[in-house]
């Protein structure tokens, strides 16, 4: 096996977990006073801007599993942020949806998100951003 390329696949997974983790502490210091969890805050953003879908769709877009995405849906139901409603096309399938307070929850804080998560890409450039975007979507399987 090949040292040096062995080493870069190390350095570059240790980077990209860096970076990750940069990201997710600025997640967290904008929701700690939201009272959402990083992954309720990622359910209600994936509604926001896809509309009702699937559990199971979720649970893929944000890499974790179908029993994680119950239990975030169950506490974010609780707290009357989304509502589970069945498929016109399918009556067996139930998909999750925003309720209006869901909505505006989700709405009060994208704002401040947003801003920040381009404060701290803004290291790179766009076209830079671009370019990273392009090299770590071929990890996509």
């Amino acid at each position: 096996m090949d040292t040096e390329k062995t080493e870069t696949a190390l350095h570059l997974l240790e980077v990209l977990f860096r970076a990750n983790e940069k990201f997710r502490k600025l997640q967290s210091q904008l929701l700690v006073n939201t009272k959402l969890t990083i992954p309720q805050f990622g359910m209600l953003e994936i509604l926001y801007r896809l509309g009702p879908i699937h559990l199971k769709r979720i649970s893929e877009l944000m890499l974790v599993t179908g029993a994680n995405i119950t239990c975030v849906a169950d506490n974010l139901e609780k707290e009357g942020l989304i509502k589970r409603v069945h498929s016109k096309e399918d009556r067996r399938v139930v998909l999750a949806e925003l309720t209006a307070s869901g909505k505006q929850k989700i709405e009060q804080i994208l704002p401040a998100y947003k801003e920040n998560i381009s404060t701290a890409a803004s290291k790179l450039t766009g076209e830079e951003q671009k370019e990273v975007i392009q090299l770590l979507e071929k990890f996509e399987l």
